[in-house]
């Protein structure tokens, strides 16, 4: 699981297909899924996690405006090609496993 630097943000999610973790600082249900995504997540599934309420947030926010419109954290964001595919709401690994089949049809 990568968790970019400030100006990293938009090169970490340049890849064909991943997984966009997107949560807050000091939301227990977002360290919950941080945790499980950093056994789940490897090269062949990989995710990126930033927190809405730090600058690679607001980075990740210019990239993806409807970002800054989820009022429940966390989500997972299936991106393919760089398209966000769905908002899977969850904190577990079965929120990985349903937003990961969404980029294997």
């Amino acid at each position: 699981m990568l968790v970019p630097e400030v100006g990293e943000v938009t090169a970490a999610l340049d890849a064909p297909r991943l997984l966009l973790l997107v949560g807050r600082n000091g939301c227990v249900r977002c360290s919950d899924l941080a945790l499980a995504a950093s056994t789940w997540s490897n090269a062949h599934r990989p995710c990126v996690l930033v927190h809405l309420d730090d600058e690679a947030g607001t980075e990740a926010i210019a990239t993806y405006p409807f970002l800054s419109h989820l009022d429940v954290l966390p989500v997972v964001v299936p991106l393919l090609d760089g398209a966000p595919l769905e908002v899977v709401h969850g904190h577990t690994t079965e929120s990985l496993d349903r937003a990961w089949s969404m980029l294997e049809g």
